[in-house]
């Protein structure tokens, strides 16, 4: 995951690999010397150093002590070096999160929406945007049409889930140290949504366990 720079949909709030990656072990490449004679022409001699161990980093939030090796190395899909040990930082588990969801009527209007809600400020964990193909296909694998509620829902013991409007959909996460935390910026989220830019079907869950 370093070595690639890896991320997932909570990069929006943690961030990628690159900003976990604390410190690190690695092992350069070999480095061949070619050797060129009087006349600059190249000689057929080369001398190959056996590879190296280095580690960079600190386990310090914050360094500026020479250049940012650990980020140089990161994502650099083993060209300047094998990356043998990472160090990464740790964030809590949150203690209440909820999920939401909205549809509305384009992508410009859900990408706005977006826009504005890391513009105000308010913490969202998770946010990941659907088109219409590919609610679609969503549906197609539950083995309906079109149309219907967004909501997944349990009666029995057993998950059913109905099939979601083909628009453009917003997925939403929102954690929190406490419900109210989580829940106001479920209300803020909620209202950017369907009265600044007419999402429509706005449904969350929230999940404490």
């Amino acid at each position: 995951m370093a070595a690639c720079g890896a991320s997932g949909t909570a990069a929006v709030k943690y961030g990628t690999m690159r900003e976990n990656v604390l410190a690190m072990t690695a092992v350069l490449p070999p480095t061949t010397i070619s050797s060129a004679n009087v006349n600059g022409n190249e000689s057929n001699t080369t001398n190959a150093m056996p590879p190296k161990v280095v580690s960079c980093g600190t386990n310090a939030l914050k360094s500026s002590a020479g250049y940012n090796l650990p980020a140089i190395f990161t994502g650099s899909e083993g060209t300047l070096g094998v990356l043998t040990e990472v160090t990464v930082k740790l964030h809590p588990i949150p203690s209440h999160v909820v999920a939401a969801s909205c549809a509305f009527s384009d992508l410009h209007s859900a990408a706005a929406a977006v826009a504005m809600i890391r513009m105000m400020g308010i913490p969202v964990s998770r946010i990941e945007l659907l088109d219409e193909m590919s609610i679609r296909a969503f549906n197609r694998t539950l083995g309906c049409g079109s149309g219907g509620s967004q909501q997944s829902f349990e009666d029995d013991g057993e998950l059913h889930l109905e099939p979601m409007d083909e628009k453009p959909t917003l997925f939403m996460e929102f954690a929190g140290h406490s419900e109210t935390a989580a829940g106001e910026d479920l209300s803020a989220a909620r209202s950017i949504c369907t009265e600044d830019f007419g999402g429509t079907n706005f449904a969350s869950a929230a999940d404490e366990s």
